[in-house]
Protein backbone atom coordinates (compact mmCIF):
# COMPACT_ATOMS: atom_id res chain seq x y z
CA UNK A 1 0.00 0.00 0.00
CA UNK A 2 1.67 3.37 -1.17
CA UNK A 3 2.43 5.82 2.24
CA UNK A 4 0.65 8.83 2.24
CA UNK A 5 2.04 12.09 0.22
CA UNK A 6 4.61 9.69 -2.08
CA UNK A 7 3.99 10.78 -5.25
CA UNK A 8 1.86 7.68 -6.48
CA UNK A 9 2.16 6.99 -10.04
CA UNK A 10 -0.80 5.15 -11.64
CA UNK A 11 -1.51 2.42 -8.88
CA UNK A 12 -5.00 0.81 -9.53
CA UNK A 13 -8.73 1.88 -9.18
CA UNK A 14 -10.21 2.52 -5.91
CA UNK A 15 -12.77 -0.10 -4.33
CA UNK A 16 -14.72 2.81 -2.35
CA UNK A 17 -17.89 4.07 -3.13
CA UNK A 18 -18.72 7.42 -5.44
CA UNK A 19 -20.26 8.95 -2.37
CA UNK A 20 -17.21 7.99 -0.25
CA UNK A 21 -15.07 9.49 -2.61
CA UNK A 22 -16.93 12.91 -3.08
CA UNK A 23 -16.86 13.18 0.93
CA UNK A 24 -13.42 12.77 1.16
CA UNK A 25 -12.74 15.05 -2.04
CA UNK A 26 -14.81 17.72 -0.06
CA UNK A 27 -13.35 17.19 3.18
CA UNK A 28 -10.25 18.27 2.03
CA UNK A 29 -11.36 21.02 0.35
CA UNK A 30 -12.72 22.41 3.46
CA UNK A 31 -9.92 21.19 5.71
CA UNK A 32 -7.60 23.67 3.98
CA UNK A 33 -10.67 26.48 3.85
CA UNK A 34 -10.66 26.31 7.11
CA UNK A 35 -7.60 26.51 8.11
CA UNK A 36 -7.13 29.55 6.14
CA UNK A 37 -10.19 30.89 6.98
CA UNK A 38 -12.65 33.26 4.92
CA UNK A 39 -15.12 33.01 3.09
CA UNK A 40 -14.54 30.56 -0.22
CA UNK A 41 -16.81 30.24 -3.63
CA UNK A 42 -17.19 27.23 -5.50
CA UNK A 43 -17.05 27.72 -9.51
CA UNK A 44 -21.21 27.79 -10.10
CA UNK A 45 -22.43 30.42 -12.09
CA UNK A 46 -22.93 32.24 -10.80
CA UNK A 47 -20.28 31.30 -7.86
CA UNK A 48 -22.07 30.09 -4.16
CA UNK A 49 -20.37 30.07 -1.25
CA UNK A 50 -18.61 27.30 -0.15
CA UNK A 51 -20.51 24.67 1.65
CA UNK A 52 -19.66 21.13 2.19
CA UNK A 53 -22.77 20.41 3.94
CA UNK A 54 -24.79 22.02 1.14
CA UNK A 55 -27.02 19.38 -0.94
CA UNK A 56 -27.10 21.35 -4.52
CA UNK A 57 -23.29 22.24 -4.23
CA UNK A 58 -22.22 18.64 -3.57
CA UNK A 59 -24.98 17.42 -6.71
CA UNK A 60 -23.15 19.95 -8.65
CA UNK A 61 -19.52 19.09 -8.25
CA UNK A 62 -17.30 17.61 -11.18
CA UNK A 63 -17.72 13.83 -12.09
CA UNK A 64 -14.87 13.56 -15.47
CA UNK A 65 -12.55 11.22 -16.43
CA UNK A 66 -9.37 10.10 -15.07
CA UNK A 67 -6.14 10.92 -16.73
CA UNK A 68 -5.35 7.25 -16.38
CA UNK A 69 -7.97 5.66 -18.61
CA UNK A 70 -10.89 6.26 -20.34
CA UNK A 71 -13.46 3.93 -18.53
CA UNK A 72 -12.06 5.45 -15.25
CA UNK A 73 -13.66 8.72 -13.19
CA UNK A 74 -12.81 11.03 -10.26
CA UNK A 75 -14.95 14.04 -8.71
CA UNK A 76 -13.26 17.15 -8.75
CA UNK A 77 -13.48 19.98 -5.97
CA UNK A 78 -12.33 23.15 -6.97
CA UNK A 79 -12.82 26.81 -4.57
CA UNK A 80 -11.69 30.28 -4.74
CA UNK A 81 -11.41 33.52 -2.84
CA UNK A 82 -10.16 37.26 -4.41
CA UNK A 83 -8.20 39.41 -2.23
CA UNK A 84 -10.62 42.59 -1.13
CA UNK A 85 -9.93 45.11 -3.37
CA UNK A 86 -7.27 47.24 -1.20
CA UNK A 87 -5.62 44.51 0.01
CA UNK A 88 -3.41 41.71 -1.22
CA UNK A 89 -2.74 38.04 0.12
CA UNK A 90 0.67 37.03 1.25
CA UNK A 91 1.23 33.91 -0.36
CA UNK A 92 4.69 32.85 1.30
CA UNK A 93 2.64 33.01 4.80
CA UNK A 94 -0.45 30.90 3.28
CA UNK A 95 1.37 28.45 1.59
CA UNK A 96 4.22 27.84 4.44
CA UNK A 97 1.06 26.90 6.73
CA UNK A 98 -1.08 24.68 4.47
CA UNK A 99 2.69 22.91 3.58
CA UNK A 100 3.25 22.92 7.39
CA UNK A 101 -0.04 21.62 7.72
CA UNK A 102 0.43 18.69 5.38
CA UNK A 103 3.42 18.02 5.80
CA UNK A 104 2.36 17.18 9.62
CA UNK A 105 -0.04 14.66 8.46
CA UNK A 106 2.69 13.10 6.79
CA UNK A 107 2.19 14.42 3.02
CA UNK A 108 5.36 15.18 0.84
CA UNK A 109 4.10 18.40 -0.90
CA UNK A 110 5.55 19.35 -3.87
CA UNK A 111 5.61 23.58 -5.27
CA UNK A 112 5.95 25.07 -8.17
CA UNK A 113 6.75 28.60 -7.96
CA UNK A 114 6.93 31.61 -7.86
CA UNK A 115 9.05 32.79 -10.96
CA UNK A 116 11.32 35.30 -10.41
CA UNK A 117 9.46 38.13 -12.94
CA UNK A 118 6.12 37.15 -11.18
CA UNK A 119 5.00 40.54 -9.40
CA UNK A 120 2.12 38.42 -7.76
CA UNK A 121 4.40 35.68 -6.33
CA UNK A 122 1.74 32.64 -8.08
CA UNK A 123 2.51 29.29 -6.33
CA UNK A 124 1.21 26.15 -6.30
CA UNK A 125 1.59 23.60 -3.53
CA UNK A 126 0.37 19.96 -4.21
CA UNK A 127 -0.42 16.35 -2.61
CA UNK A 128 -0.40 13.06 -4.75
CA UNK A 129 -2.66 10.54 -2.93
CA UNK A 130 -2.94 7.12 -3.99
CA UNK A 131 -5.56 6.16 -6.94
CA UNK A 132 -4.56 9.50 -9.02
CA UNK A 133 -6.49 11.56 -5.95
CA UNK A 134 -4.24 14.69 -5.34
CA UNK A 135 -4.96 17.90 -3.34
CA UNK A 136 -3.46 20.99 -4.61
CA UNK A 137 -3.44 24.58 -3.07
CA UNK A 138 -2.51 27.75 -4.88
CA UNK A 139 -1.57 31.39 -4.01
CA UNK A 140 -0.98 34.78 -5.25
CA UNK A 141 -1.55 38.10 -4.21
CA UNK A 142 -4.88 38.30 -5.67
CA UNK A 143 -6.59 34.69 -5.43
CA UNK A 144 -6.32 31.86 -3.72
CA UNK A 145 -7.65 28.68 -4.70
CA UNK A 146 -8.32 24.72 -3.37
CA UNK A 147 -8.93 21.75 -5.86
CA UNK A 148 -9.13 18.16 -5.12
CA UNK A 149 -9.41 15.36 -7.02
CA UNK A 150 -10.88 12.29 -5.73
CA UNK A 151 -9.72 8.29 -6.33
CA UNK A 152 -9.99 7.15 -9.78
CA UNK A 153 -12.81 4.49 -10.12
CA UNK A 154 -14.43 2.36 -12.80
CA UNK A 155 -17.10 4.84 -14.48
CA UNK A 156 -20.48 4.11 -14.17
Amino acid sequence: MPQPGVNTPYDGLSTKSKTRLLDEAVHRVDEVAQLVGGEWLDAGIPPSVFDPADAEQRAAWDWGPCDNKATTGQYSVDVWKNAAPSSEFDPDVLSAKVRAYWEGQGHRVRQIGPTGHDATGFRSIIVDLPHSAGIHFSASTKILGISASGECVTWE
